[in-house]
Formats: structure tokens, C-alpha cells, sequence
């Protein structure tokens, strides 16, 4: 039953995908002239993120802390990374518009990386020289417009799902944009499915206590990653204990 449900799951997400292509390529096409953030794609792809978990009978969707998201502020967003899955999940957010930071080899997955490229998220060559000037140069521009980033500090999924160590890029681009820190952490996403069909997941995500623009000018971006990390791990904890 499950793998049949399975590839009823993937059958509908192919059909969501190109019909959300389709319609997130004619929104870039008539807003672009005049909504240079492309804020109608990006309002849009909020919908098209979260259908990937509503499609699926088997998994359940828990956020906790959304009234801590402070209404109306341009903030660097946080969170640890688990598995792609990580990306929908965070649409759960109540941010309408926000660019990621992803690595150029997810602009190569077809579908996914179409949309990235018309949502106009920020793509940086991890570990390599530009990836820093790259990130401090378009999310910056991004910040001063107006419109959020969301950033996973670790850099790269991990592959036990703890929180690794956080690198300092984000809060460094936090401090030079004169903007806060709006950390949150999630668990569950990875292996939702396997051969044998999908799994049944609660996938929960936190958000945790923002940290002021006043806070994060005051520190050091070494000293607030290492801060956040910490803020992190703890929540992750928690929210397996609750479990």
C-alpha cells in the first residue's frame, strides 16, 4: 500500500511541477519590468513548496513559535539542514518573500532548480573563493530591498542529522545589512520515503527567540554563530523529547 501510494505521490508532484513552472514562468515574465525582487514568483512559490507535503497522506506538518516572527522585518533566517526536504518545509514559515542560498549544483535538478532560477535565489560555488563575495554582494542587495534570506549556516546537509558546526557567513551578512537574526531549527525530513513506499513523518519546525539588529551589531560573527549553533542544538533536543 505504501509504495503504491508512493507513486501516486510522485505522479501528482510531477503534474504540480510543470503546472506551477508553467504559471511561476508567466508571473516572472509580466512582474519582472516592475518587481525587480520578482515578490509575485516568490509569494507564489510559497504555495507550490507547501503542496509537496500537503500531496502526501503520510506525512504531517508541525510549526511551532510563528507568532515570534517578527511582522514586517527584513531578517537573515537560520536553520539547521537534515535533507532537501528541509527547503518546503520552511515555506511553512509566515514570510511570504525570501531568497535562499543554495549551491549551483541544485540549479542542475530539473524542475527544482527551474524554479530556483525564477525565484532569483542567491547560488554560490561552496568552497571556493567567490562564495563568500557572492553571498555578502546579492544577499545584501537582496537585504537592502527588502526581502529576507534564508541561509543554512552549516553550509551542507548533514548525514546524521545533528547540528554541526555553524560557519559565520550569515551573521557576518546579518551585521553589515544592519539587520536581526530569526533563528529556527527542524527535524524529520529525512528518508520520507524509500523502495518500500512513504513513510509516515511528523515533520516539525521551530522557530526560535529573533535576535536584534541592536544584538547582532553588537557581536562578533564568529561569536553569534557559535551562539545560534548552541540555540539550535538545544531546540533540536527538545524537540526530539517531546517526541
Amino acid at each position: 500500500m505504501r509504495f503504491i501510494l508512493l507513486i501516486v505521490y510522485l505522479l501528482m508532484i510531477v503534474l504540480w511541477a510543470i503546472v506551477s513552472l508553467v504559471v511561476m514562468g508567466l508571473l516572472a515574465l509580466v512582474s519582472l519590468p516592475f518587481d525587480k525582487e520578482r515578490r509575485a514568483v516568490l509569494a507564489y512559490s510559497r504555495v507550490v513548496a507547501r503542496m509537496v507535503y500537503h500531496l502526501s497522506p503520510m506525512w504531517r506538518v508541525k510549526v511551532e513559535g510563528a507568532e515570534r516572527v517578527p511582522e514586517g522585518e527584513v531578517m537573515v533566517v537560520t536553520c539547521n539542514h537534515q535533507s532537501f526536504f528541509d527547503i518546503p518545509l520552511l515555506f511553512f514559515l509566515p514570510i511570504w518573500c525570501f531568497k535562499f542560498v543554495s549551491k549551483v549544483e541544485v540549479r542542475n535538478i530539473p524542475a527544482i532548480g527551474w524554479m530556483l532560477g525564477l525565484r532569483g535565489d542567491i547560488v554560490i560555488r561552496r568552497g571556493t573563493t567567490s562564495a563568500a563575495t557572492t553571498l555578502q554582494k546579492e544577499g545584501g542587495a537582496h537585504l537592502q530591498a527588502g526581502t529576507s534570506v534564508v541561509i543554512f549556516p552549516e553550509g551542507t546537509r548533514t548525514k546524521d542529522g545533528e547540528v554541526h558546526r555553524f560557519k559565520e557567513g550569515a551573521f557576518r551578512l546579518a551585521k553589515e545589512n544592519g539587520v536581526g537574526v530569526l533563528p529556527c531549527v527542524l527535524d524529520g525530513t529525512p528518508r520520507l520515503f524509500t523502495k518500500r513506499g512513504l513513510q509516515s513523518r511528523t515533520l516539525r519546525l521551530r522557530v526560535l527567540e529573533p535576535i536584534s539588529s541592536v544584538a547582532v551589531a553588537a557581536t562578533e560573527p564568529k561569536e553569534m554563530a557559535a551562539r545560534v549553533e548552541e540555540m539550535t542544538r538545544r531546540a533540536l533536543e527538545e524537540l526530539r523529547n517531546k517526541k
